[in-house]
């Protein structure tokens, strides 16, 4: 037995280095418990990746549209807005000038103005049959308390997070912000 160990190992020095590591490795991928394992294991590795990605990329959506509302909102509340040829274009303009994930062409605009903090009133954006209400671009005058919502629905597209995310089960959320504000006096005193 000794001398069937020495001879394995002088013939081991022998050898190059490729016949040393088939023989390092010989045996290891023969019965195929590697090939099963990735098969068991990388879906679900997918899967969790595809979902962290896309609950990162509703982040971003959402505090894009967080930040656009706030600098759209600034610029109706100094009168910048309704002093335009354009009030709604301009407002579309200044909302989508920095949204990278959202088609500005979903986005549900709703700006309305009311007579007093105490009267504001968050209509829903969807009609009964569960689609979106046209957009409602009132931006009022100097002093006008002025209510202003962005909605966009973000389709979720990875299978798992429907139950978690979706909006009463389904397959999108509701990304929203407001913002609610007294208009500056830009033309005159505050009613």
């Amino acid at each position: 037995m000794t001398s069937h160990r020495n001879a394995a190992h002088h013939n081991a020095g022998k050898m190059g280095p490729a016949e040393r590591w088939r023989k390092a490795t010989e045996g290891r991928w023969h019965s195929g418990v590697t090939a099963i394992e990735t098969a068991l294991i990388m879906p679900v590795f997918l899967l969790i990746s595809f979902g962290i990605i896309e609950v990162s990329l509703l982040h971003v959506a959402a505090s894009t549209i967080e930040g656009q509302v706030t600098a759209a909102s600034r610029q109706i509340r100094t009168g910048n807005i309704q002093n335009t040829a354009d009030p709604i274009g301009e407002f579309t303009q200044i909302l989508c000038g920095g949204t990278t994930f959202i088609d500005c062409n979903n986005l549900i605009i709703d700006v309305r103005k009311f007579d007093s903090f105490s009267d504001i009133t968050y209509p829903s954006y969807f009609n009964d049959d569960g689609e979106a209400e046209s957009n409602t671009f009132d931006p009022g005058g100097a002093g006008d308390t002025v209510l202003v919502r962005v909605a966009y629905k973000w389709k979720i597209l990875t299978p798992f997070l429907t139950a978690y995310l979706g909006d009463g089960g389904g397959s999108s959320k509701l990304l929203h912000s407001a913002a609610v504000f007294r208009t500056e006096p830009y033309d005159g005193p505050i009613n």
